[in-house]
């Protein structure tokens, strides 16, 4: 169970990391590029360091062997996730403020997402 904790403190540790790059990429590409396509690039790169985050601190998955199945696992959980946190999102609008459905929905997300990485991707 301590394990565990300290897994998960790491995972939303890796995903406020991540989460800051990807609010930093947009930045720069908003400048010079359509602010969807930019969007797209920066949750790209925010997804590349949250696998690495995960893989090599949070779950300390270090192995190689099937790393093709890996990264698909991870990319379905992820994309997963994705749909959970417009959804989320979406329903927690009709009762709170946009901000606070925000922080919800990534709650939702965070839990998601540990429990997929920690028992079907980076599981040991």
């Amino acid at each position: 169970m301590k394990v565990t904790i300290f897994q998960a403190g790491k995972h939303l540790l890796v995903g406020a990391v991540a989460t800051l790059f990807d609010l930093a990429i947009f930045t720069l590409l908003a400048i010079v590029m359509n602010s969807v396509a930019g969007k797209a690039i920066s949750f790209l790169c925010s997804t590349m360091i949250k696998y690495w985050g995960n893989k090599h601190w949070a779950f300390a998955a270090h192995g190689y062997e099937a790393w093709h199945m890996e990264i698909l696992k991870f990319t379905f959980i992820t994309i997963v996730g994705l749909l959970l946190d417009v959804t989320a999102f979406w329903y927690f609008t009709k009762f709170f403020h946009a901000s606070i459905s925000v922080v919800l929905a990534a709650g939702v997300v965070a839990a998601w997402n540990f429990t997929g990485y920690k028992f079907l991707v980076f599981k040991k």
